[in-house]
């Protein structure tokens, strides 16, 4: 967004909601597996009971946009949305943006309110409700499949200790299937999964695997309960956050359940120190800065007190994921 000029990003604005209204839709209607092959408005309509006429535009705002190509009066898929938006691709990106789609804006955000008068009072959390870990897992479990488990299964093939990985330690692993897939990946390797969602969750996620016989679950809270001890690769995905304030413990007690030449990999939000970049970053998180909540893990607040503990050959990578442009500290023992 910020490589484009101030009046181009003007310019476009206005459109913005209705791109987001009419991407959301393509993905909830799970258009993209239907043009695997060219057809036609008419056809897909007929087959899946759709209006016709509105079919017809609402293919033609996706070739506008990039994702369907046509031809005559034929759609099919544009090489990416081939790739990454059919469902059950390898790198099938869809189940990831709707779910992260429907939870963005869940953090109040009345900016004006907040520029001019401070924070808001904010509504306090009962624990009335019961969560519905079934649900909150079935949809979890959709963002994190296809192009994530991909995404993170390549950064960990290009660390040079990869054929050395045996034992796989996943912190705040939600269902598990990220971590999964890096176990998976070897067939000597076993892992260990740790989260607050309920063990069941997570085994269900193993038996999808096929990895039950490889698999251990430890539910609990990673900050201040066990975490085993003896792996070669700990897996921080996007929860270092959660450890803010506390970082050095934190970092130490994982350095400390490393095997010898153990591997530590912290994916997180790299938050420049003036808040000032990455831009997706910082608006992701600006709701809650402005609420006076100290959230997202800045650039080199991993890396220099895992410096300070004793990991050794610290590499940091910027890559753009696609949860946005974030750190990736890889930190060896």
């Amino acid at each position: 967004m910020n490589k484009k000029t101030v009046f181009e990003q003007l310019a476009q604005l206005s459109y913005l909601p209705l791109y987001e209204k009419v991407l959301t839709a393509s993905l909830e209607l799970d258009v993209y597996s239907h043009l695997c092959e060219k057809t036609t408005a008419e056809i897909l309509a007929k087959k899946l009971g759709w209006n016709a006429a509105n079919t017809s535009y609402f293919l033609e705002g996706l070739t506008a946009l990039g994702f369907v190509m046509k031809e005559g009066n034929l759609f099919y898929n544009s090489e990416e949305a081939e790739k990454y938006l059919v469902k059950g691709k390898p790198e099938y990106l869809g189940g990831f943006i709707q779910y992260y789609s429907a939870n963005e804006g869940s953090m109040p955000f009345e900016v004006v309110k907040l520029v001019t008068e401070g924070p808001q009072p904010m509504q306090q959390q009962t624990n009335e409700q019961s969560i519905d870990f079934v649900s909150m897992g079935a949809m979890m479990r959709q963002a994190q499949e296809g192009y994530r488990q991909q995404e993170l299964l390549e950064i960990v093939r290009s660390l040079p200790e990869n054929d050395t990985i045996k034992s796989v330690l996943d912190l705040g692993c939600a269902t598990g299937l990220l971590g999964m897939s890096v176990v998976k990946d070897n067939d000597e390797r076993t892992g260990t999964f740790i989260d607050l969602m309920p063990s069941e969750i997570v085994m269900e996620s193993a038996e999808q695997m096929g990895l039950s016989d490889r698999v251990k679950v430890m539910n609990g809270n990673f900050l201040t309960g066990d975490i085993g001890g003896g792996y070669d690769l700990i897996l921080a995905v996007s929860v270092a956050l959660f450890a803010k304030g506390n970082m050095n413990a934190f970092l130490k007690k994982c350095y400390d359940v490393l095997n010898p030449g153990g591997v530590m990999l912290v994916i997180s939000e790299g938050i420049e120190t003036d808040h000032t970049g990455p831009w997706d970053m910082v608006m992701g998180y600006l709701p809650y800065y402005m609420q006076g909540m100290n959230m997202g893990v800045q650039k080199n607040e991993v890396s220099d007190e895992a410096k300070r503990i004793g990991f050794v050959k610290c590499e940091k990578r910027t890559e753009m994921l696609c949860s946005g442009v974030q750190d990736i500290d890889i930190l060896r023992k």
